[in-house]
């Protein structure tokens, strides 16, 4: 499932929810891996770009590849986020 369009200029990517190895949700884009840490910062276009080796997102949350997966509709419930218009 994704929310929408990478707001990025230079990509054509989805905004999917992701959840991080703490069990937090993050937005994420499927293709240039921008990172929202909130829905707040997705709104005020305020993303970060996650590097090795660290991958830091926000203190405590990072999106180490192998430590994270794409968000359920359950996730997205419990993150507060299960009234947003998602896209199958």
């Amino acid at each position: 499932m994704w929310l929408d369009e990478c707001p990025s200029f230079w990509d054509e990517g989805r905004v999917r929810p992701l959840v991080t190895e703490s069990g937090k949700v993050v937005l994420m884009c499927d293709s240039c891996s921008a990172v929202w840490p909130t829905l707040a910062d997705f709104k005020e276009m305020e993303h970060v770009e996650p590097d090795e080796p660290d991958w830091t997102v926000a203190s405590g949350v990072h999106v180490r590849p192998g430590t994270v997966r794409w968000a359920s509709a359950q996730d997205l419930e419990v993150a507060g986020m299960g009234g947003l218009k998602w896209r199958a």
